[in-house]
């Protein structure tokens, strides 16, 4: 499985369900990524910037998806082919 470093911003649709932020869905280079499983959920901090990651499944492919509580924006990290 290879690894791509992205770091790009994209837009998530999410649901809040039981009290946890569930991404549904990501647009990333003029295509839209339904996401098939939450494989892991974690947080972390840049600083006092409270950071939040997604595992998630797309397409055939993993994600790594990062959402900035101070920015109010998602990044896509990393792409596992």
């Amino acid at each position: 499985m290879g690894q791509t470093k992205v770091h790009e911003e994209v837009d998530v649709y999410v649901v809040f369900a039981r009290g946890q932020v569930v991404p549904r869905a990501f647009r990333w280079g003029g295509r839209t990524y339904s996401v098939e499983q939450v494989q892991q959920r974690w947080a972390g901090k840049n600083g006092a910037i409270r950071l939040y990651y997604f595992a998630v499944t797309a397409a055939g492919n993993a994600y790594k998806l990062c959402f900035n509580a101070q920015e109010l924006d998602w990044m896509l990290e990393e792409v596992y082919m």
